[in-house]
């Protein structure tokens, strides 16, 4: 791989259901100008950053980028 911040398109199985709470989540935080704007691929990003470092898997970071341990 090229380097640790390369982003690669990917297919994700989510229930419509969970995709509409996203879906608010992301509208209501657009509505917000300080918080700035999030898509849904920014969204499953940072989901899956924060379950790697609840599993032990990575070392947090102050950025979007994960560290392997």
């Amino acid at each position: 791989m090229k380097g640790a911040s390369r982003r690669v398109p990917t297919t994700v199985h989510i229930p419509t259901g969970t995709l509409d709470i996203i879906d608010n989540y992301i509208d209501d935080r657009e509505k917000n100008v300080e918080t700035g704007r999030m898509s849904r691929s920014d969204f499953i990003n940072e989901a899956v950053n924060r379950y790697l470092v609840e599993l032990g898997l990575v070392e947090p970071e102050s950025n979007t980028e994960v560290t392997p341990k």
